[in-house]
């Protein structure tokens, strides 16, 4: 963490505001605190990667706001009522709460594989039922909720701004919906607050007799219980802007005051392959499938390289990508802890390197972040900082240099550097060279070779170098070239890398 005196100077944050289309100065509703809600997933199912890239991108900003000062609060919360779960917990013979129970476990289990911090409050919906029930008799006393045939709705036409999150006329909805008056509606607009329901597992005792709750006031009623009735930033994925946070907005203002959110933060949507994700093309690629495959951290620098508002699409070749180049990251950090290592001599020299370039590596990284949390402007700075690190460690193997102290000053910044940064970003969280040898047999997996393979390899080639056979020395590197395996001779046996 940086001190305070250093917080205070990157305090302003901008964020692009759904409601303005525009990037906006972040002034919080209390001075140094933050509050944060993100939607969170409905439990039906186990988790999918496009969960991850939205719990990854809203802990970033989290992480982010901590990071330079700010006490924040995030709230997000798993919707455990639901028609999806009511439908598969039939279909697999068990109640609706208990496939809950299971998939909120599951989902934990995902989460804690991938790093992602268990949220301040986790609410859920079946346990909000007090809450719920409350502002929707509030609404009613309002003038803006009725009930009709023992449902409760709110009624669209007692929000003047209705429609503009989403940038909508209610009069052209009216005019292109299809809907009829029907259950008691007075408009085809008007959204379900209370759902009659008289399912044995998934319906509550309500004014209104027995039902569950719609959609929309879920979300409401768990914010006002544990952020209050204004918070700072609310976020989700783009697709949840219409309906879902455009009906939020219409029932909490009824209660709460306007603006109830001051910043919307929408994320972009994902795409396997150019083809929206789905069961039944075959692409639905879950949490536990992808970590089977990859270490966690590729999936998150995957993330890290698009803007959090960027639709991503996701592929075999992105992920390999990834893979390479956080490999050689790892790979250079490695290299300078054993450098520090092998000279701690530097230690106790005076330090050369001049304060404006350590300064100047935190300034890219706070740039980045305080523009919008633009992750893909801080990628390319710490992969111009790892190529400048690359080329200063290979100067200390070219030859005796007299500027050798300042050199490792320069790279021991540089790790303790991406250390204190990485959890934010939640990248180079690994023991380097644990992380490297985890790579290497996930690589050599996904290639369906063998450790013991390449190590024969490496040993033929060092015999026929022993030789003078340089021919066959080369083939043997060639036949490794193809495998996108990288030989380095060093001065006494040779290793081997992937490839990048």
């Amino acid at each position: 963490m940086i001190s305070q005196s250093q917080s205070k100077k990157f305090r302003r944050v901008r964020i692009r505001n759904t409601m303005t289309g525009k990037k906006e100065v972040f002034k919080p509703v209390q001075p140094g605190k933050v509050s944060i809600y993100a939607c969170g997933v409905t439990t039906y199912d186990h988790c999918h990667i496009g969960h991850a890239m939205q719990a990854l991108t809203f802990q970033m900003i989290k992480r982010y706001f901590e990071y330079i000062g700010y006490d924040v609060t995030y709230v997000r919360n798993f919707t455990d009522v639901d028609d999806k779960i009511i439908k598969r917990a039939a279909e697999l013979g068990i109640k609706p709460l208990e496939l809950s129970e299971q998939m909120i476990a599951s989902a934990r289990e995902d989460m804690d594989q991938l790093g992602v911090d268990t949220a301040d409050y986790e609410p859920r919906v079946s346990e909000s039922m007090d809450q719920i029930i409350a502002m929707i008799s509030e609404l009613i006393d309002k003038g803006v909720a009725y009930e009709g045939c023992g449902h409760v709705y709110y009624h669209i036409p007692a929000k003047l701004d209705y429609g503009r999150l989403s940038h909508q006329d209610p009069d052209d909805m009216l005019h292109e919906t299809r809907d009829v008056i029907s259950e008691g509606k007075r408009n085809p607009l008007d959204f379900a607050l209370w759902k009659a329901d008289t399912h044995p597992h998934s319906s509550w005792d309500s004014p209104w007799g027995r039902g569950r709750p719609g959609w929309h006031i879920e979300c409401s009623a768990m914010i006002r219980r544990y952020l209050g009735d204004q918070i700072d930033i609310h976020g989700g994925g783009r697709d949840l802007i219409f309906p879902h946070h455009e009906n939020e907005i219409a029932q909490s203002e009824s209660v709460c005051p306007s603006p109830w959110v001051r910043y919307w933060m929408h994320s972009g949507l994902l795409t396997i392959n150019g083809q929206k994700m789905s069961k039944s093309l075959g692409n639905h690629l879950l949490i536990k499938d992808f970590l089977s495959r990859r270490p966690a951290e590729v999936f998150k620098l995957s993330v890290l390289t698009h803007h959090y508002r960027q639709d991503i699409d996701f592929s075999e070749q992105v992920f390999r990508a990834a893979e390479r180049r956080l490999y050689s990251y790892y790979e250079m950090i490695a290299e300078v802890h054993k450098l520090m290592k092998a000279h701690p001599e530097y230690k106790d020299a005076e330090p050369m390197i001049r304060e404006f370039e350590r300064d100047s590596m935190k300034q890219g990284f706070y740039e980045g972040m305080s523009d919008d949390f633009n992750t893909v402007v801080v990628m390319a700075h710490l992969h111009s900082l790892f190529k400048l690190a690359r080329r200063k460690w290979a100067v200390l193997f070219a030859c005796n240099t007299e500027n050798e102290l300042s050199i490792l000053h320069s790279l021991s910044q540089f790790v303790d550097f991406i250390a204190d940064i990485s959890g934010v970003l939640g990248i180079f969280c690994e023991d380097p060279h644990e992380y490297m040898l985890q790579a290497k047999q996930h690589f050599l997996m996904q290639k369906d070779l063998t450790a013991e393979w390449v190590t024969e390899l490496l040993t033929q080639r060092s015999d026929a170098k022993a030789l003078g056979d340089w021919d066959k020395a080369d083939q043997i590197r060639n036949v490794l070239l193809a495998h996108d395996i990288e030989v380095r001779d060093q001065k006494h046996h040779s290793v081997w890398s992937i490839r990048v």
